[in-house]
């Protein structure tokens, strides 16, 4: 008997949070209906990145490049420079400070080991 009991409590638990959860969104569209638009809009993106193969990331890729000790930031789409620093996590960071409006992102360049 209270095995069955539970069952139907959990049924009950479960229905009831499923429908609060349709309330609390349609509570929220009515709302912010502009939030949820861009919202729906960020996921199409990363959607049609995912179908293409892709790693969706919003922003400027960098294509970074070490010359010596300095490594110097370029937009990797245009080429444009960006900024340059001793790491590059420095040049990064000035492209931040040079460009506020924008963010940027830079996939971990490999490190090769060079032995004389």
């Amino acid at each position: 008997m209270d095995f069955l009991f539970y069952v139907i409590l959990a049924v009950i638990v479960f229905y009831a949070g499923w429908t609060l959860r349709g309330v609390v969104l349609i509570a929220k569209l009515s709302t912010n209906p502009e939030g949820i638009i861009k919202m729906l809009e960020q996921i199409k993106k990363i959607n049609e990145a995912e179908e293409r193969g892709e790693e969706y990331q919003e922003g400027v890729e960098v294509e970074p490049e070490q010359v010596g000790n300095v490594w110097y930031a370029y937009e990797k789409d245009t080429g444009q420079f960006l900024a340059q620093g001793t790491s590059l996590e420095d040049a990064i960071k000035a492209a931040c400070d040079r460009f506020p409006e924008k963010t940027f992102w830079c996939k971990k360049p490999q490190q090769f080991n060079q032995t004389a």
